[in-house]
């Protein structure tokens, strides 16, 4: 069978290209040059081929790929975005139903490989592991400008803020919970690398992996939580000190 990660470093070309085209070009760039470096940054070596090979056989690699591209990514584009001036398309992606589709979206990106029967799959078929690492990205992406117009559309309620953050990230904070909390739930195929890292392999028992793993998870849905929080707070202040210039 011929696999998507046999292309091996063909995959660099549309990687390089996504993590360019999510900063925003150029004009992103120049103005928040170590952001918009540290997004690129995170997203190529999050989906490197070389990194699918180690997340498929362990599952706190394969969490810290998802925290790398579905939450650290997203926030760093958020971060270089939010001092953006108003947009006036930014109410076109204030409507409920998109809304309503990214938190979808985003939810079941962050649980339904928890699923055992689903997850031995996706560990053990390097098609369905590219595929579903290409679509945590893109939900990602999709979340960040989403967040990205509700702060510059100038008319974010406090309520809808919160209620938004709490449900893109209450569902990674419970696969978290549950990776932490439950008995080894995976049993992950053999690595075909194991020659090559023997001492990780002996010291990375299954329970000892799973936790590790579902820690990283909920360290990356609080970090989303705080930097909305401190975002939204930004604003409000930036907007109270607006007719005093």
């Amino acid at each position: 069978m011929h696999d998507l990660s046999s292309f091996g470093m063909w995959e660099l070309v549309p990687i390089g290209l996504f993590a360019l085209w999510v900063t925003q070009g150029p004009h992103a760039w120049a103005r928040e040059p170590i952001l918009s470096s540290a997004a690129v940054l995170v997203i190529v070596i999050g989906m490197l081929p070389a990194f699918d090979i180690a997340a498929r056989h362990s599952v706190w690699l394969h969490c810290l790929q998802s925290a790398l591209i579905h939450h650290v990514a997203p926030i760093l584009m958020l971060l270089a975005s939010a001092n953006q001036p108003p947009l006036r398309d930014a109410a076109n992606w204030d409507g409920r139903l998109m809304r309503l589709l990214v938190v979808i979206g985003f939810g079941v990106m962050s649980g339904i490989w928890m699923l055992p029967q689903l997850h031995l799959r996706l560990m053990e078929d390097p098609d369905l592991y590219v595929l579903m690492k290409w679509a945590m990205a893109l939900s990602g992406v999709f979340l960040c400008k989403l967040m990205a117009r509700d702060y510059q559309s100038g008319d974010i309620l406090r309520s809808r803020r919160l209620s938004f953050s709490l449900s893109v990230a209450i569902p990674q904070l419970l696969v978290g919970l549950a990776l932490l909390i439950s008995s080894p739930l995976y049993a992950m195929p053999a690595h075909d690398m194991a020659h090559m890292n023997g001492m990780m392999d002996r010291a990375m028992n299954p329970r000892l992996d799973q936790s590790l793993g579902g820690l990283l998870l909920c360290m990356s849905a609080f970090l989303l939580l705080w930097i909305d929080h401190g975002l939204y707070l930004n604003r409000l202040d930036a907007d109270v000190r607006l007719p005093e210039r």
